[in-house]
């Protein structure tokens, strides 16, 4: 099944349900060791790399989207994959609300796009230091009109949106991407696909749509915990453009920690 056409049929499957209680991380992440857990509470972020042979789905919390998804993809031939999970305690301003209330602050805090712009990541070209990863980025009315909107702000969080967005990578350049938002069970997921064909140095190196980024964010107990997957179909995982060699694996994995980083930073700072 078409991955995009798996994630409607699990929200609309689950449409009916409301809010379910708040599950504890070691209920949650039961794949995980006791140790391993320990690490992730501490805020030590997780990653994995089909490429060298890891399971990519293993250290994703259980009953959501995100996992499911890295399970159907991590073995497909032709396709790649990396992900992550960390963790990020409720600030003080959060731990009063209720989980209505809490879950409506994350929805609205994913919807903040044009605040990525900005955000960093560790370079290895420029000797691991920090480098700014989108330069600019905000929502544009369609995906037929490239007119700059600004963030929405819900007073309610929905079960299914689409939006289209401009971002602008300084390695890929300025490119649509889609972003749909999946919400139920105290998870709110984003499904981020390019519209366009990507190029680097002028060569492109991904077909439209693609690329997947998902980041998602799940209600727990104690706090959130803030996944990152990255699927890339029907492409080598390295790609050689003149005298460069793209590695593809650790260039996406780079961004969904930058997106991670983004909601985790937008919660521990909410007032």
């Amino acid at each position: 099944m078409h991955i995009k056409k798996l994630v409607v049929f699990i929200t609309v499957f689950t449409a009916c349900i409301c809010l379910w209680a708040l599950d504890s991380v070691n209920t949650l992440f039961s794949q995980l060791s006791d140790e391993t857990i320990k690490r992730l509470l501490s805020s030590e972020t997780l990653e994995a790399y089909t490429t060298y042979g890891n399971s990519t789905s293993a250290l994703l919390p259980d009953r959501t989207i995100i996992k499911d998804l890295a399970q159907r993809t991590e073995n497909l031939e032709g396709t790649f994959s990396v992900s992550l999970s960390s963790f990020v305690e409720y600030p003080q301003a959060m731990k009063v609300e209720t989980d209505a209330q809490k879950y409506l602050d994350v929805f609205n805090m994913a919807q903040s796009i044009s605040t990525i712009k900005g955000i960093t990541y560790l370079s290895h070209s420029s000797g691991y230091k920090p480098e700014v990863l989108f330069t600019d980025a905000y929502f544009v009315e369609s995906k037929t009109n490239k007119k700059k909107v600004a963030d929405p702000v819900s007073e309610s969080v929905p079960q299914q949106i689409t939006r289209y967005a401009w971002l602008k990578d300084n390695r890929f350049g300025g490119n649509l991407y889609e972003v749909a938002y999946y919400c139920y069970n105290n998870e709110i997921f984003l499904e981020i696909s390019n519209v366009n064909a990507m190029k680097y140095m002028g060569f492109k190196v991904l077909e439209p749509n693609s690329l997947h980024l998902y980041l998602d964010a799940l209600l727990t107990d104690e706090g959130v915990a803030v996944s990152g997957l990255a699927v890339i179909y029907n492409q080598n995982p390295q790609v050689k453009v003149l005298f460069v060699t793209v590695d593809l694996p650790s260039a996406f994995m780079k961004r969904i920690d930058s997106l991670k980083n983004w909601v985790c930073e937008k919660i521990a700072e909410k007032q």
